[in-house]
């Protein structure tokens, strides 16, 4: 196992094993709470021998986008296939594609058709599920976008699956992935957005790839985005675990544009039209910024390799969000901006849940 591999298959532990990823003082305790677990599973998927399995016998050197519509509300949620993308390389891992470095509240599991061996498995988290757990999900019914990344295989049926609080499955959708499908949508080979290098130490196979986009940042407001983005990579990097593995990283800043500069505020009345819709007042708190058009992300980043995402919005009202596995979003111009997306990025990229505590368990 190289060692980038090595990286792929335990940086979301690491990024969890640290009590100073940033000094802020949002985290919350129960983060130093954590840290023994996290420290025991690290230590196991160093002694986990290498995989025998070889990307190429059930894979093709390309990228399965699978999106997904959630839907539902606090009682019975469901899954439904919305598209199939091709994209044109694999970023992601090539070893230990079978297991699961970190466990999300939802998991998608492929396996060979021809032997049912799993070939490939991932987690993730999602605003949907989140949804399920305010006010608003006992009184009404809504559907949520989700896209997720996948080695494209050569023959195979995937299972996602949503989870609750205690881990117990409530919803899955199995289906088949034939690959020479016609109607499996190629992206990526034209029309690629205008897009810069920040850091760069190898190619897409070898380092950890994360693509910063550009959210209310109109065409003439580029300059801008791109120093942004340069603030917000010499932000993450000052930090460790990141600072010390800055060499396995490749960081791109993505130009994509939009109509109007700024975001929506819904709770001020202000409505904006932007490359991703993103918004704040979402669930009525007034800083949390998200979007729900994760399509759209994607769609913007297609053609150019990544596996994580930071999306900054042209703002100077404080807020963001992080969502594992999904994407990181926050605003640019605020004072806090450095760490406040330092802080974010580990929710997305490495599942921390260190900002909540709770005074009872959810209900069963």
């Amino acid at each position: 196992m190289t060692f980038p591999d090595n990286i792929r298959a335990i940086h979301n532990f690491y990024c969890i094993n640290t009590n100073n990823l940033i000094e802020c003082p949002i985290f919350a305790e129960n983060a130093k709470t954590m840290k023994k677990t996290f420290i025991f599973t690290l230590c196991s998927l160093f002694s986990m021998t290498v995989n025998a399995q070889n990307f190429s016998d059930y894979f093709e050197d390309k990228t399965l986008r699978a999106d997904y519509i959630f839907t539902g509300d606090a009682k019975k949620q469901e899954v439904y296939l919305d598209e199939l993308s091709s994209l044109p390389q694999w970023a992601g891992r090539k070893h230990h594609l079978a297991e699961l470095p970190l466990a999300g509240n939802g998991e998608i599991t492929m396996k060979d058709k021809a032997t049912g061996e799993t070939i490939y498995r991932t987690s993730f988290s999602s605003l949907f599920q989140e949804w399920v757990s305010e006010e608003e999900a006992s009184r009404i019914k809504r559907g949520f976008e989700n896209s997720f990344l996948l080695p494209y295989p050569k023959e195979a049926v995937v299972t996602i699956s949503l989870k609750d609080v205690y881990h117990k499955v409530n919803a899955s959708l199995t289906h088949e992935i034939i690959p020479n499908d016609i109607l499996i949508h190629q992206r990526g080979t034209n029309h690629i957005t205008p897009h810069r290098y920040l850091l760069q130490n190898g190619n897409a196979a070898d380092c950890i790839d994360v693509a910063i986009m550009a959210e209310g940042y109109t065409e003439k407001e580029m300059d801008i985005f791109y120093k942004d983005a340069q603030t917000a990579c010499d932000a993450l990097f000052s930090h460790e675990p990141f600072k010390k593995l800055k060499d396995k990283f490749n960081i791109v800043a993505v130009a994509s544009p939009s109509e109007d500069s700024g975001v929506s505020i819904p709770g001020q009345g202000k409505w904006k039209s932007t490359a991703v819709s993103s918004h704040f007042n979402t669930f009525y708190s007034d800083r949390y910024l998200t979007t729900s058009r994760v399509k759209s992300i994607h769609n913007w980043l297609a053609g150019i390799p990544y596996e994580h995402i930071i999306i900054l919005a042209n703002t100077d009202t404080y807020g963001g969000g992080g969502i594992y596995n999904s994407y990181t979003l926050t605003t640019a111009h605020h004072p806090d901006f450095q760490p406040v997306v330092v802080h974010e990025f580990g929710h997305s990229f490495g599942g921390l849940a260190d900002e909540y505590a709770y005074t009872e368990a959810p209900s069963p």
